[in-house]
């Protein structure tokens, strides 16, 4: 399997460090995310001034954010700047963040992220854009002449793959029908015939390759009870906070009356009660915690369930931690 690193966006002393040391460890893939108030493009661009070789990506950019044609520009730009390096990862985020951040309309969620997987395509390709679609049209007016992406049509631009984070069944359907790779959260190998059902039974008809990058929360160190109380904290908050489309993965996998309980206490702002509410056995199999050796056995369900990629999220806060687990990690199940 490859292996990635996803970070958050930081101090630029932090961040130096962390996007030097992935490259150097010899990490595969930098993967940026977008949570509101940070803006994943401008992060890459700063990235791949930095970088010669690592493979760098948005996880994920939701398709609300921009208009279709800007998320192709984002994408061109970044593929033409990085050497052809570039991935975009795309997700449609959820109501708290569109509608209370972006202030749109969190309506028709799939169609969205179709008509925004078309335009990007049609963008990369240097033709002119002519798009009609059910969430947007480009050009607004089919008498107006079509444009093209102000770059020049080049290879890096044609081989930007396109992941999509996609959990819900029709969002999966759409992965197996449209993208290049698949790069969900919460994942976990155990529960990979559910969780994928309908990402597998869609590629099984049409025979395209999409590529499985699932997201990795992990952690080293010998106290594997201290390191899952980390992820129980991290996935309380996506499950109680962050919208029902993580809850419901989470549930598809058994653990409906773990996430229910979670979420009542997250609605009541009871933060220490999610937390504790989550079960270690949740948390251990949605991410890698534990010694070398440990993470080293553990990794093996991930590449029994075909996964290509581990996109792995480093859950210990301090930077010096986090450089060492990157480490540990390069060396364990590099």
């Amino acid at each position: 399997m490859k292996l990635s690193i996803r970070v958050r966006y930081s101090d630029p002393a932090t961040l130096a460090e962390l996007v030097c040391a992935a490259e150097d460890l010899g990490f595969d893939g930098l993967w940026v995310s977008e949570p509101w108030g940070v803006d994943a493009a401008s992060v890459l661009g700063w990235c791949a001034a930095r970088t010669s070789r690592i493979r760098l990506g948005t996880h994920v950019a939701s398709v609300y954010a921009r208009t279709p044609a800007a998320t192709a520009a984002m994408a061109a730009s970044l593929a033409h700047l990085s050497g052809g390096r570039f991935r975009l990862g795309l997700g449609t985020s959820g109501p708290n963040v569109v509608e209370g951040w972006h202030g749109v309309a969190f309506e028709r969620p799939v169609a969205r992220t179709r008509d925004t997987v078309e335009v990007v395509r049609a963008v990369l390709s240097g033709e002119p854009v002519r798009h009609r679609g059910a969430t947007v049209s480009v050009p607004l007016d089919d008498g107006q002449r079509p444009l093209r992406t102000a770059l020049a049509a080049t290879a890096d631009l044609d081989e930007a793959p396109i992941y999509l984070g996609a959990l819900g069944p029709a969002n999966q359907r759409l992965t197996a029908e449209v993208a290049d790779g698949w790069t969900p959260t919460p994942y976990s190998p155990d529960h990979h015939d559910v969780l994928a059902a309908p990402l597998l039974e869609a590629l099984a008809g049409n025979g395209r390759p999409v590529a499985f990058a699932p997201v990795c929360p992990v952690a080293v160190g010998p106290d594997v009870a201290s390191l899952l109380r980390l992820e129980r904290g991290w996935s309380a908050l996506y499950l109680g906070g962050m919208g029902s489309f993580y809850a419901r993965a989470a549930s598809t996998s058994g653990y409906g009356a773990m996430v229910e309980q979670v979420r009542t206490r997250f609605a009541a702002g009871d933060r220490r009660g999610a937390r504790d509410a989550v079960t270690d056995e949740y948390a251990d199999g949605v991410g890698l915690f534990g010694p070398p050796e440990r993470l080293r056995e553990r990794a093996g369900r991930y590449a029994a369930a075909g996964v290509e990629e581990l996109v792995l999220e480093l859950r210990k806060p301090d930077r010096t931690d986090q450089l060492d687990d990157m480490a540990a990690i390069r060396k364990a199940i590099g």
